[in-house]
């Protein structure tokens, strides 16, 4: 049979394996974020495929809402954006070979702390916005306090380089029970403006807080916040109590798979590599088409949970490369081809992301990022 052009467009694939992404879900967290810090700029962080939610996709719901910038960690995911044409402009907060800043001119802001790759831009990206990021405790990366003033001494030699920006981050923003070493951070950070000041630089942009020092961090010192993880409705606290009534998250991410197969097996079988779990009676396995690639954690194997029909079934057996199984012997009539949510978007489910990194002994983040970027994202 010869296919035509015109058969291909009316067909179209159907995936095993799907990211929902809540629009107003990511709305309602940045309205919250806003609410909380009417005297700072909110810009969304979408390191990392956007915490996993769709670098991309999350992208084109924050272009049209006036944030100051879109932050990225590198320049691959800076030219991304690029590529789709977002009108907001990106700021690129990891660090990058200075080489990659002499092939060709680049639209972005740069974080620097490196006085070569900042002798490059100089050179190759005249005109180019950065932002300095100074190390206030956590040694990390960033400009030592000590090493400010030569540091400071060296850039004002760069003349095509605008310093726009002051930053550094906080090591500490999760812990709910002790806020010392912030307060140590951001009396660094004042010794540094004051630094900058006294060399003639007196930049537009201030900021050190992430997700975690958004809801814990009230100073007017501090212009923006580079928020990643509240956006997603995730928590970005250790232990949340006296912040819980200012985080109104709602989490915004779920991820779906299907039953492919439905197999009645025998008491005393085995299930899955290494014979890890044995049926303890006649009991009906369902398969699932993701894995530990797909971003089903491996840490999951006998542990963790899914949901099918508002009802939850234990992960058996370990978790492979593309394949998971669960037990469904308790669900009435199963069918192959049915919804199976891996991860639910409502923190009191089982699965829950919440839920299933505690099982995982990780945190929600690690079980984003790690969902595969070849897993289809959609926004709802």
């Amino acid at each position: 049979m010869i296919f035509t052009l015109d058969l291909f467009k009316r067909k179209s694939y159907r995936q095993l394996n799907t990211v929902f992404v809540s629009r107003n879900a990511i709305l309602q967290n940045h309205n919250a974020l806003c609410k909380i810090h009417p005297e700072a700029k909110i810009c969304p962080v979408l390191k990392s495929n956007a915490y996993g939610h769709g670098l991309i996709e999350i992208a084109s719901v924050f272009d049209s809402m006036g944030c100051p910038f879109l932050v990225v960690d590198s320049l691959f995911e800076a030219y991304e954006l690029l590529k789709m044409k977002v009108k907001t402009r990106i700021l690129v907060m990891g660090y990058t070979d200075s080489i990659n800043f002499t092939v060709k001119r680049i639209p972005f802001d740069v974080v620097v702390f490196d006085l070569d790759v900042a002798k490059t831009l100089n050179r190759y990206q005249p005109g180019c916005n950065v932002h300095i990021f100074i190390d206030t405790g956590m040694n990390r990366e960033g400009v030592q306090i000590e090493n400010l003033q030569n540091f400071l001494t060296e850039m004002n030699k760069f003349k095509n380089l605008k310093i726009v920006g002051l930053c550094s981050h906080l090591a500490d923003a999760d812990n709910s029970k002790d806020e010392r070493f912030n307060q140590h951070q951001i009396e660094q950070f004042g010794k540094a403006w004051e630094i900058m000041k006294k060399s003639g630089i007196n930049p537009t942009w201030r900021h050190i807080s992430a997700s975690g020092g958004a809801y814990k961090i009230q100073n007017p010192e501090f212009n923006m916040i580079r928020a990643g993880i509240a956006h997603f409705g995730i928590s970005p606290l250790d232990k949340v109590d006296k912040y819980r009534k200012n985080l109104e998250l709602q989490p915004a991410l779920e991820f779906v798979s299907r039953l492919v197969q439905v197999k009645h097996v025998q008491k005393g079988a085995v299930v899955g590599y290494s014979c890890t779990h044995k049926l303890k009676r006649d009991s009906v396995l369902g398969l699932l088409p993701a894995g530990y690639y797909e971003g089903v954690d491996r840490r999951l194997s006998n542990n963790g949970f899914v949901k099918i029909r508002d009802k939850f079934f234990p992960i058996v057996g370990r978790v492979s490369m593309n394949m998971t199984v669960v037990d469904i012997t308790e669900l009435d009539k199963p069918k192959t081809g049915e919804k199976v949510i891996i991860y639910s978007a409502h923190p009191e489910d089982k699965n829950s992301l919440g839920n299933s990194a505690n099982k995982a002994n990780a945190i929600p983040y690690e079980l984003i990022v790690h969902i595969a970027e070849s897993v289809k994202r959609v926004v709802i």
